[in-house]
C-alpha cells in the first residue's frame, strides 16, 4: 500500500471521526438545551450545538471533495468504472450466497448447542434440587 493511499485512508478515518461526534454533539444538543441550568450555559450549549451543526456539514463537503463518487456536481464515471463496478457487484452476491449457506449452518449448530446446554442446565437444577429437598427431609425428620 502507497503511502498516498494510507494518508487518504487516514484523512477520511478521522473524517469521517469528526462526522460521528459532531454529529452526536449536534443530536444531543437539545437535551441540553433542555436541562440547561442558567442563561448563560444555555448560549453555550446553543453556541456549540450550532458550531457541531457547521463542522458536520463542513467535514461532509470536504468528505465529498476527497470521495469524488459522492461529490455534489461530481462528473460521471465512465463506462470502464461501472463494469467493473457490476463485475465486483455480481462477485459480492456469490460470495453472499456462501456465507449465507454458512451462516446456517452455524444457526443450526447454534440451536443444537443451545439446546443442549438447556438440557445439562435443567437436569443440573433437578439435581440440585433433589438434594435440597432431601437434606430438608432428612433436617426436618431428625429436628421435628
Amino acid at each position: 500500500m502507497t503511502l498516498s493511499i494510507q494518508n487518504e485512508k487516514m484523512a477520511l478515518g478521522l473524517i469521517e471521526g469528526g462526522l460521528t461526534l459532531s454529529g452526536v454533539l449536534a443530536a444531543l444538543t437539545p437535551l441540553a438545551l433542555w436541562v440547561s441550568w442558567s442563561e448563560l450555559i444555555f448560549y453555550l450549549v446553543l453556541s456549540v450545538g450550532c458550531g457541531a451543526f457547521v463542522v458536520f456539514v463542513g467535514l461532509a463537503r470536504l468528505r465529498g471533495f476527497i470521495v469524488p463518487d459522492h461529490a455534489p456536481g461530481g462528473k460521471a464515471a465512465d463506462f470502464a468504472n461501472l463494469t467493473q463496478r457490476r463485475i465486483d457487484w455480481e462477485q459480492l452476491q456469490e460470495d453472499d450466497r456462501e456465507v449465507r449457506i454458512r451462516q446456517r449452518s452455524i444457526k443450526g449448530d447454534a440451536k443444537r448447542e443451545f439446546g443442549y446446554m438447556i438440557r445439562i442446565t435443567s437436569f443440573l437444577i433437578l439435581v440440585v434440587g433433589l438434594l435440597f429437598l432431601a437434606l430438608w427431609a432428612t433436617m426436618e425428620f431428625l429436628y421435628s
